[in-house]
């Protein structure tokens, strides 16, 4: 299953299906990652199996969001950008970090 959503050096920020990630929404993710770069934000889609998904989503419920993000790093079968995407790959390697937010 396909998710998107953002990342940034806090751990996941957002996590939702593909069916629910209109043309609208992920230019609105794209954009809100971008102004948050600060933070090392990123949008990501990323193909999970079922099992590495109710993980993350235990986590995320549990607002354990670093380690959300680092059982999607970890398990996802892949993880891709947006092509426009300016230094995510950087970004996605160092997070999550709360030390990286500039206002922490």
């Amino acid at each position: 299953m396909v998710k998107y959503g953002i990342a940034d050096a806090h751990g996941i920020e957002s996590y939702f299906d593909e069916r629910q990630a209109d043309k609208q929404r992920k230019f609105i993710l794209f954009l809100r990652a971008n102004c948050n770069r600060q933070r090392h934000a990123v949008m990501y889609m990323a193909d999970v199996d079922e099992k590495t998904n109710s993980v993350i989503e235990k986590k995320i419920k549990g607002k354990d969001w670093k380690g959300a993000l680092k059982t999607l790093k970890n398990k996802a079968i892949s993880v891709a950008f947006p092509k426009d995407a300016i230094g995510y790959e950087k970004s996605w390697k160092l997070i999550p970090n709360p030390k990286l937010d500039p206002w922490r």
